[in-house]
């Protein structure tokens, strides 16, 4: 078992004790901290390869401590384990939203569970780095989807085809959700912390790796990674484009099959980031309105590869779908209550076949 530098910080000595004597019968060096900041210092000074962190101390708690070190990129993939008293349901989730990769509580763990749970969370690490250096035979696409009306269903549908090339595409794929300053992606998951797509896109272009993104990235249950955005309204101005680009590019080159949900499309933000998609569709539905805002948007958005999708989002059947757009649309997606539900071939691997051919 290779050796790893692990940091305990914990205010309770006899705990400590033990957590010390059990690591270094593993075979791992450990450091230790008794209080959040110092833990806070020594991480810095020591740059450890996993942290085990309290969450209830004297001076600052465990879950500042997780944030502030989350906030420094060194630490975005270095796992942060909570061993706590705490075992509510609400301090679990608030542990893993701030940014913790496992909580475990005391006294609810046998020795050899500790210790295996211990190596799973380093060798994710292991496993990110070699995925980040492992050379990918193809190229990955980018494929956005927007509307400047809402309510057509935009982050449904990207949800969906994320799920939908997942199950039947070979290649890793991620959902971005852009569709700022609230996106409903963010919302359905319920993330909170700093892991988010904002504050990914604030950092400098030169942190950038496709580790630190694949650290960002929450797994779905259907296969799938995604980033969310942030459950609030927050300021955007810190965001940087060539971020965003080196961001996109990363994912290109890795082979991933990336979907963004640029949700309206209406902040001058999004204009720039549209130019990064080998497509892009324009998403509309029945409605008078949003037909007469996908023709505008089709006849700015800049680029060739541009799509019209119609979504029967609201059961209105219509009978000319084309009426009032530019052109016939790509693709109909007719209403279902599940896209799951949906008989092969379906519109959505229709829509797959066209974004990735």
């Amino acid at each position: 078992m290779p050796k790893y530098r692990i940091l305990v910080i914990e205010d309770d000595d006899d705990a400590r004790m033990m957590y010390n004597i059990m690591l270094r019968s593993w075979g791992h060096e450990v450091a230790e901290a008794t209080t959040g900041r110092e833990g806070l210092r020594i991480a810095q000074q020591l740059k450890p390869d996993l942290i085990l962190l309290d969450i209830m101390m004297p001076d600052i708690d465990g879950y500042e401590v997780c944030r502030q070190l989350r906030s420094d990129p060194h630490f975005s993939t270095v796992p942060i384990i909570f061993f706590s008293a705490l075992d509510a349901v609400d301090d679990r989730i608030k542990g893993y939203t701030i940014g913790g990769d496992d909580f475990i509580t005391k006294g609810q763990i046998e020795h050899q569970e500790l210790g295996a749970r211990i190596q799973a969370a380093l060798n994710r690490v292991q496993r990110l780095k070699l995925e980040a250096h492992t050379p990918q035979a193809e190229k990955g696409s980018v494929f956005g989807l927007l509307s400047l009306r809402g309510g057509v269903g935009v982050s449904t549908l990207a949800l969906n085809l994320a799920r939908h090339a997942a199950q039947w595409r070979n290649r890793p794929t991620i959902l971005l959700d852009l569709a700022f300053p609230v996106g409903s992606i963010g919302l359905w998951s319920g993330i909170e912390g700093a892991r988010h797509s904002l504050e990914l896109l604030s950092r400098s272009a030169a942190d950038i790796t496709l580790t630190l993104i694949q650290s960002f990235s929450l797994q779905d249950v259907h296969g799938f990674s995604f980033i969310p955005t942030p459950s609030v309204v927050m300021d955007l101005s810190s965001i940087r484009m060539e971020t965003v680009h080196r961001t996109i590019g990363i994912l290109r080159e890795a082979g991933y099959f990336v979907i963004m949900d640029l949700g309206r499309g209406t902040l001058p933000l999004m204009w720039h980031i549209q130019s990064q998609c080998d497509r892009l569709a324009v998403v509309t539905s029945a409605e008078t309105t949003s037909r007469l805002l996908a023709g505008v948007a089709l006849n700015t958005l800049p680029g060739k590869q541009r799509l019209l999708i119609f979504n029967d989002a609201t059961n209105a059947k219509p009978v000319d779908v084309s009426l009032g757009l530019p052109h016939t649309p790509d693709v109909f997606i007719p209403y279902t209550q599940s896209f799951q539900d949906m008989r092969e071939p379906s519109p959505l691997s229709q829509l797959l076949s066209i974004v990735t051919a």
